[in-house]
């Protein structure tokens, strides 16, 4: 039987910015289309320039811009453009425009850019900022943005955490600290303060989102359901909370008893928001293994075999996917094609839970 640890990919959202949106919002707009631009045969950086021009235009301030600017330039090969984008949020923050904010951006951008140096530099000033100003909530909060962009999550945590001292209905701290601790395991905590949040938030779709998520990790999917359902309805078009609903939704398809049949309403379900997560982004590797999870359940072993096999051309070290794969050549009486997937997915280091489950299907197979 389908295990629910190997059904489910879990997907957190990371929110970009904090700003309020307004009643039409061309940075967030233009975020939309970069995002949905990485998926594959989707092509928006036309619209998302467009959007950050038009931004920029109603409120030079708007330094956060420029990133996406430099991102959407160097993603449509345009070089000179990127350049120039980079120049002015170089710029803006010499001049003092954005406050904290725009020196993240433009530590950012050095990271995007692969400029290390430029990076740590602008990571001092950022934690000189900080330390002259100890009540600066902004400068703190920011601080604690940069650290988690450059993988020092302990000290970002403790920046987070020193914002909520100062202010502690700051929203962005909060989700950005529930962030770190979904990621640590800490559920209970990370669920906490992602209730924290939501409140103070002018954007909620991504708390909604990574609640959903712990609440799955947590074993409590019918939350998991309603907070994913409450994110979809703040964000309609996003690809990653209609996979993770229809994710969730498969896991409440697998039946309890071993010789029950699966939730034909359920898979219902979980077939329309994976179908969905495919139209808004055309090759998603979780929905497509989501889709091989559900062809699994409901016996085509066979057509499961050829949604993975999709996802492996894309991502050969998809862990998810070869250890569908296994069980859907196990399934098919391939027990050696099942073997060598169990081999290729133990040889990816997975973890400890997954490895054991892989280690008792290799005996029950008789694997070498």
């Amino acid at each position: 039987m389908l295990r629910r640890f190997a059904v489910i990919l879990l997907v957190l959202f990371l929110v970009a910015c904090g700003a309020p949106p307004r009643a039409t919002d061309p940075l967030r707009t233009a975020r939309q289309h970069i995002e949905a631009s990485r998926c594959a045969g989707v092509d928006r950086y036309a619209q998302a320039v467009a959007d950050l021009e038009a931004a920029l235009s109603a409120d030079p301030h708007q330094v956060e811009a420029y990133y996406w600017l430099f991102v959407a330039h160097r993603a449509r090969g345009d070089s000179s453009a990127a350049e120039r984008a980079r120049a002015a949020l170089e710029e803006a923050v010499a001049a003092g425009r954005g406050g904290p904010a725009g020196r993240f951006w433009l530590l950012r951008l050095y990271r995007e850019a692969g400029d290390g140096e430029a990076v740590q530099r602008t990571l001092s000033v950022m934690e000189s900022v900080a330390e002259a100003t100890p009540s600066d909530v902004e400068a703190r909060y920011w601080l604690g943005r940069a650290y988690y962009e450059t993988g020092r999550t302990d000290q970002a945590a403790q920046s987070f955490q020193r914002v909520l001292e100062l202010k502690s209905d700051h929203g962005l701290a909060h989700f950005w600290l529930g962030q770190i601790y979904a990621e640590q395991g800490q559920l209970e905590e990370a669920r906490r303060e992602l209730d924290a949040a939501l409140p103070h938030l002018t954007e909620k779709a991504a708390a909604y989102h990574n609640r959903g998520v712990v609440a799955y990790q947590l074993g409590d999917l019918e939350a998991a359901v309603s907070d994913l359902q409450a994110a979809l309805k703040e964000d309609p078009e996003d690809p990653r909370s209609h996979y993770q609903l229809g994710a969730v939704y498969l896991a409440q398809a697998i039946p309890a008893k071993p010789l029950a049949l699966p939730d034909s309403a359920r898979l219902e379900n979980a077939q329309e928001e994976f179908t969905r997560a495919l139209q808004l982004c055309p090759g998603m590797p979780e929905a497509l293994i989501g889709m091989g999870n559900l062809h699994l359940l409901q016996g085509d072993a066979q057509k499961a075999l050829e949604v993975l096999n999709q996802v492996l051309e894309r991502e050969p070290d998809s862990l998810q996917a070869w250890y569908a794969v296994a069980q859907a050549q196990a399934t098919l009486g391939n027990r050696e094609e099942a073997c060598r997937a169990l081999d290729q997915f133990l040889s990816l280091s997975p973890p400890a839970e997954w490895a054991e489950q892989a280690g008792k299907m290799k005996g029950q197979l008789g694997c070498p």
